[in-house]
């Protein structure tokens, strides 16, 4: 039996004082080191986790900085030295600061012992040796005289009358924030196999095999090494692939956020995103020799760094700025930003690169999605067709922005409406209406022969709204050779339909793809489903198709993963592909040869404890995220209950709110078009306790969060939460403001109320983006002087920028709420409803609520949502928000304080700045 941990390593450039702790005798002890001629380093328990960070020097039961002491007893020690996975390291040994001598030459062929010292003793070719130490005390340093890029050995001191032993590994608890850990092996007088055989080093790959991609995991070129992401844990966690190991080998912390991450093509270097800090963390690595570094470089870029991808020999690093829109490109020789791309287009996220083959990068084409679609001229906020998707193409021979292809909305999604609002149809009692829809959410891009493909949430605005004409599982195409929309988008969604096996699950939230680098085969992942679906394409139209499972031709091929799977990698065999899991915070493991299964999962970090807080809110933004749910029996013992949150899995809250935030979509509701309000808003996020909350939607129709069960039934047409007294059936009194929502008898998920996490999340788990805006340029300050002097703090001050409050304890009092159903005292007249505009419409084609005003929108992070301002999107810049005379004096009685246009452009300015640090006015 194996009994040994995960081999993990050292960090890089240690500091600290220069005394260690005593060795213990029968013990094999492991080393680490950078570089020849840096000394070799121990390490010190973390306080977080039984990882070890870099040695302090301060003495402890573990392996500490050198120089590393103990005493001989009278018969004298033998000191045991001996490198460890792949050979090729020598060292010299130093007892005071004098030398013992060198360990014996590595052999001329690099071979790869494993981490068994006892194994690598025994193996010809690897570096060793047995050294004589006199009674008394000693002083012992190592300091390799060869080296390729750092590596791990281990040394063991005993009495001179005993011969070392192999061992089994003394294990240590695996957790917390770490950069190495540190084993000792003791002398069991058992023999421990190694898991692999003693192999000649293969050939190190300098190159990808084909185009690459932005993901939150990343493999190695030889796919022998995984890298994943892991955003709420502030870490990036590597893996041993090889012989289907799947072992987790070390997690590495970075900063704040970490999205994206790249493995350059030799191994040698990871690089990581991290969103909140807005920096790229470089990891020093040797995986195959034992080293993994720890971050000890972050590269300041841009603002809300998401996306990164290498060139194909991994010459450059192409990083997109979510925030301020740019990309940053980093030479990967020197890790520094050679140049910023700006103008890169609203909400940067995806990229793909080209590769035509050879060892020249400057001669690829980088393509970059923005995030969410964008305004059509001519078109009117609320139409199936309003707005298009955008995609930025780069040259990287000049590492400008040549080109951008727009992503039509395509006429017919296949799926029938019961009414047209827009036209004033009514709802009928048949569905003939045909609906379009238009791409949006644009997360990732993958290439394919002459084509790019993106995935994306399609949006079905116009009423009436229904769980199978709202939102669509596209999948776009984009002829390389012209530089645009190819014109043959598919709506994925139709393929379930088409299905002749039940039960059917929709592909909800398609958000990243792969594809096979042998065929003509790729796999989308569906973030909201948990599911990963097979596609196929022709190769000389681009035509893409959803595949049916050959085990049973009646449906689509689903295969299961984890939670919210965000990204996927396929290796360059095509043998193997990884799923990175977001919200279970693992990673999926499936099998490509013959028909496609998912063989297991391995946990990429830790999950929150159990009755924490921390606990409730990944509850609450685990049912955010899906389009099933899966919640506890309703008695015990029973079966669990799941598919509550959308019909067929169709619909969730991210689907309209992704991170959270806002699609920027203006949908045709039963009170007329409502933008979508990012829910970063709803709570004062500088109250510890979150209670003040404003009141919910444009016209301040909700007073609770748990009052959106009826966006749940109505909206995604699923059963909810809130339930009778046996446990599953749905409760049928649910209704806005009487009687309260909150406190109901409710599913559950690990004996969590199911609405009081998904509440938790929105209180506590989603953040506001960050401004690129500086909080001093002088525009900024001025236009903050403006913004008082017009007191537009009236409407839209305090914390959450807005006036907008439930000033009550639900239910409402009488007189509260009005007979349309807003809470009339919160809304405000500020000359923004025209209800001559052709938008303005209830779902049923009848006059939308407006006349009364509106609940004041937040400004906080206002600036992330372009091109669609005001309730119903009825302008495309905040400069034209502030035109509207009657708007800009509400604060002042109707006195114009801002005719000037420089000075509005000034507000306009210091509006795009508000984000969560900018100071709020009372």
């Amino acid at each position: 039996m194996n009994l040994r941990i995960p081999f993990v390593c050292a960090a890089l450039g240690l500091v600290g004082p220069l005394y260690g702790g005593p060795i213990t005798s029968g013990v094999y002890w492991e080393f680490s080191f950078t570089d020849a001629g840096i000394q070799a380093r121990g390490c010190d328990p973390d306080p977080l986790g039984g990882f070890c960070v870099a040695s302090s020097g301060t003495p402890t039961s573990f392996l500490d900085a050198p120089p590393w002491t103990f005493a001989a007893p009278a018969s004298g020690s033998v000191l045991t030295v001996t490198d460890a996975f792949e050979s090729g390291d020598r060292f010299q040994i130093f007892d005071f600061g004098l030398s013992l001598g060198l360990t014996s030459a590595p052999g001329a062929m690099t071979v790869d012992c494993g981490d068994d010292p006892v194994v690598c003793l025994a193996t010809t070719g690897v570096s060793h040796g047995m050294f004589g130490l006199a009674p008394g005390n000693h002083s012992i340093s190592i300091t390799p005289t060869l080296s390729a890029g750092g590596g791990s050995g281990y040394f063991a001191v005993d009495a001179a009358t005993a011969i070392p032993e192999p061992g089994t590994w003394l294990l240590l608890a695996i957790g917390g924030a770490t950069l190495l850990a540190l084993r000792s092996r003791m002398r069991m007088g058992l023999l421990v196999l190694l898991s692999f055989a003693v192999l000649a080093k293969p050939d190190t790959p300098t190159r990808f095999a084909g185009p690459t991609s932005s993901q939150p995991l990343a493999l190695t070129a030889d796919d022998a090494f995984l890298a994943v992401a892991n955003p709420d844990n502030n870490s990036v966690t590597f893996f041993d692939l090889r012989a289907d190991r799947n072992r987790k080998l070390a997690e590495v912390p970075v900063e704040t956020e970490p999205n994206g991450v790249a493995v350059l093509p030799d191994g040698s270097k990871a690089y990581v995103a991290n969103t909140v800090s807005g920096t790229v963390s470089v990891i020093k690595l040797n995986i195959r020799n034992g080293l993994i570094g720890r971050a000890l470089l972050h590269i300041p870029v841009g603002t809300e760094p998401y996306g990164l991808a290498l060139t194909p020999n991994g010459k450059k690093l192409y990083v997109t700025n979510a925030r301020s829109n740019s990309v940053s490109v980093i030479d990967t020789a020197t890790d520094a930003v050679v140049k910023t791309i700006p103008n890169a287009g609203f909400e940067p996220r995806g990229i793909a690169i080209t590769n035509d083959g050879d060892g020249d990068d400057n001669n690829e084409t980088v393509y970059v999605t923005q995030f969410l679609s964008l305004p059509i001229a001519g078109t009117v906020d609320g139409q199936d067709n309003a707005k298009a998707g955008r995609v930025t193409i780069l040259s990287t021979a000049t590492d400008t922005v040549t080109d951008q292809v727009t992503l039509n909305p395509i006429a017919d999604t296949g799926f029938k409406a019961f009414g047209d609002a827009i036209a004033r149809i009514p709802p009928g009692m048949t569905a003939t209406f045909t609906t379009g829809a238009y791409p949006n959410q644009l997360n990732n891009v993958a290439i394919k022969n002459g084509f790019a493909y993106v995935p994306n949430t399609g949006a079905s605005p116009n009423g009436p709204v229904r769980f199978d004409v709202n939102t669509h599982s596209l999948l776009a195409v984009i002829n390389r050779a012209s530089g645009m929309d190819a014109g043959k988008t598919i709506n994925m969604h139709t393929a379930v339909r088409d299905q002749t096996a039940t039960p059917k699950l929709f592909i909800t939230q398609p958000w990243a793809m792969a594809f096979k680098h042998g065929s003509n085969e790729g796999y989308v992942v569906s973030a909201a489903s948990n599911i990963v679906v097979k596609v196929s394409v022709d190769a000389a139209s681009g035509v893409p198709a959803v595949e049916n499972d050959p085990v049973s031709m009646g449906r689509v091929l689903q295969l299961k993963v984890g939670k919210n799977p965000r990204g996927i990698v396929v290796n360059s065999t095509d043998t193997r592909a990884y799923v990175m899991n977001y919200v279970s915070r693992d990673v999926s493991v499936m099998s490509l040869e013959g028909p496609e299964q998912v063989t297991g999962s391995v946990q990429s970090a830790s999950l929150p404890a159990a009755g924490t807080l921390s606990d409730t809110i990944q509850i609450g933004k685990e049912l955010y995220n899906t389009s099933v749910g899966e919640f506890d029996p309703a008695t015990l013992g029973g079966v669990p209950i799941t598919g509550r949150m959308s019909a067929a899995g169709w619909g969730a809250c991210s689907a309209c709110h992704p991170f959270g935030l806002s699609d920027n979509v203006v949908w045709i509701f039963p009170s007329g078009p409502k933008r979508t309000i990012p829910q970063h808003t709803d709570f004062d996020q500088t109250d510890p306790q979150r209670k003040i909350m404003r009141a919910l939607n444009w016209s301040a129709e909700r007073d609770e969060e748990e009052d959106f069960e009826l966006n749940i039934r109505a909206v995604s047409g699923g059963q909810g939460l809130i339930v009778l007294a046996d446990g599953t059936t749905q409760d049928p009194g649910v209704a806005n403001f009487v009687p309260p929502s909150a406190g109901r008898n409710q599913l559950k998920v690990r004996g969590v109320n199911a609405w009081d996490a998904i509440k938790a999340y929105v209180q506590f788990g989603i953040r506001a983006p960050i401004s690129p805006v500086s909080k001093t340029d002088p525009d900024v300050v001025a236009g903050r002087a403006l913004f008082a002097s017009a007191n537009c703090q009236q409407c839209h001050g305090g914390a959450q920028w807005t006036s907008s409050r439930i000033r009550f304890t639900p239910p409402p009092a009488a007189g509260v709420v009005d007979v349309n159903g807003q809470i009339i005292g919160e809304l405000r007249k500020v000359g923004t409803f025209d209800p001559a505009a052709l938008n303005e419409v209830r779902a049923t084609g009848a006059p939308s609520l407006g006349a009364d005003g509106f609940a004041p929108a937040s400004l906080l992070s206002v600036f992330a949502f372009p091109q669609t301002f005001l309730h119903n999107g009825a302008v495309d810049s905040l400069d034209a928000v502030l035109n509207n005379v009657t708007h800009r004096s509400a604060g002042t009685a109707g006195v114009d304080t801002l005719t000037s246009a420089a000075d509005r452009a000034k507000v306009v300015k210091f509006i795009q700045s508000i984000d969560a640090a900018t100071v709020p006015f009372p």
